[in-house]
């Protein structure tokens, strides 16, 4: 087993991969963004990629959506990591507060510092970058004493940056879901404890109410636990829909519900059954140890 992730070293990403039993061991490649971690899977160079999926504060990360809905059911999820995560401002040493003037990070995690840097660096201007790690390298190697970088805390020590400020997220709550990702294939045997995702495309559900998927799925016993649109990319109110639902795809009341959708015509891809992380053990919170193991 080969393993691809949201780099460079000292994401959140390879913190969730840290995770993950069955990567222990294994070589791990590090790829600028979602879509070349997807890509490793998709051409061979590795057999499992993690990336975010969605995070409590700020929803849902667009390119790994992007890259589902485009893959279709070529990708399986195989497991997924909750990961709680803080945020802290870095800058090259002998850089104080006030002579940052620009802020790199990930979309995400500016969206969860945006109150912080509103009152401490309302001037300053936000640079958007691949990952919180990136934007913590970037900084590193930037020839510029005012550019700062939100990140882990970690990642200073990584990058060689002095930590500025710490906790400047608004929910000191905030969990990430990431995922693995495989080529298609049989689920892995239930476990009891399972989460079935799939995905409806636009064609499949174009005129029909989106409440026929839900009470489909309910009039079976099945739960719908998440349900996301995302845009089709063909013509206005075209939208994707991704759900997870509780159970395996081997249950009865699972396959009973895709069954009946099959019938209506509704088109249902599988996206992988997988244990419920909330049925795991806590994940404890991004720490150094967990990102400089």
């Amino acid at each position: 087993m080969t393993y691809a992730y949201l780099g460079p070293r000292g994401t959140f990403a390879e913190a969730a991969l840290r995770l993950l039993p069955a990567a222990e061991g294994a070589p791990w490649t590090p790829c600028a963004t979602v879509r070349a971690a997807l890509d490793a899977v998709r051409d061979g160079t590795a057999s499992t990629a993690v990336v975010p999926l969605e995070n409590s504060v700020r929803g849902v990360v667009p390119a790994t959506l992007d890259e589902l809905a485009v893959s279709g059911s070529a990708l399986h999820i195989t497991a997924e990591i909750e990961l709680p995560v803080g945020f802290a401002l870095m800058a090259k040493p002998g850089t104080a507060l006030e002579d940052v003037d620009r802020v790199l990070s990930h979309p995400h995690a500016h969206g969860q510092c945006r109150q912080w840097l509103s009152a401490r660096l309302p001037d300053a201007r936000v640079l958007l970058s691949t990952s919180t790690a990136g934007a913590a390298r970037e900084v590193s190697e930037s020839g510029l004493s005012c550019d700062a970088a939100i990140a882990a805390p970690v990642a200073a020590e990584r990058y060689g940056l002095r930590v500025l400020a710490t906790d400047i997220g608004e929910r000191v709550d905030a969990v990430t879901r990431f995922v693995a990702l495989r080529k298609g294939g049989p689920a892995a045997a239930p476990t009891g404890r399972d989460r079935t995702s799939f995905l409806v495309p636009s064609e499949a559900v174009a005129g029909r109410p989106v409440t026929e998927l839900l009470t489909t799925f309910a009039a079976r016993g099945v739960d719908v636990t998440w349900m996301q649109s995302w845009p089709a990319g063909t013509r206005l109110g075209s939208y994707h829909f991704f759900l997870d639902v509780d159970g395996h795809i081997d249950d009865e009341g699972v396959g009973r519900a895709i069954t009946a959708l099959h019938q209506k015509g509704i088109d249902v891809r599988f996206l992988g059954s997988y244990p419920h992380a909330r049925a795991l053990e806590p994940v404890p919170k991004a720490t150094e140890e967990t990102l400089l193991a």
